[in-house]
């Protein structure tokens, strides 16, 4: 897995930026305070103005630690990003990783 953002928690959810070869771009997760059901996402991710994803809240299987599913998408990316949000020392890194293709 490689990180591609810095975030720190603040008020409503986290506040940080992600950085790419391709983009670096100041991030915002909003906390959803007006979900209208289970499937709902648990934050909206912005930056400045617009839309960038959603996440959910999930707990890992093997240890139990709770962190933020992500998902990524823009008009500008080849398709969604899959990526994953985890609280570290008062910190919180975004990770992602590249799916592996099955083989043919």
């Amino acid at each position: 897995m490689a990180t591609i953002g810095q975030f720190r928690p603040v008020k409503d959810g986290y506040e940080g930026t992600i950085s790419t070869l391709a983009m670096a771009r100041k991030v915002r997760f909003i906390a959803n305070d007006r979900k209208k059901g289970d499937g709902s996402p648990d934050f909206f991710v912005k930056t400045g103005q617009c839309d960038l994803g959603v996440a959910w809240r999930e707990e890992a299987k093997e240890s139990a630690k709770p962190y933020l599913r992500v998902l990524l998408d823009d008009p500008s990316f080849a398709g969604p990003v899959n990526a994953a949000l985890f609280d570290k020392d008062g910190k919180a890194d975004l990770v992602w990783s590249r799916p592996k293709r099955d083989a043919a």
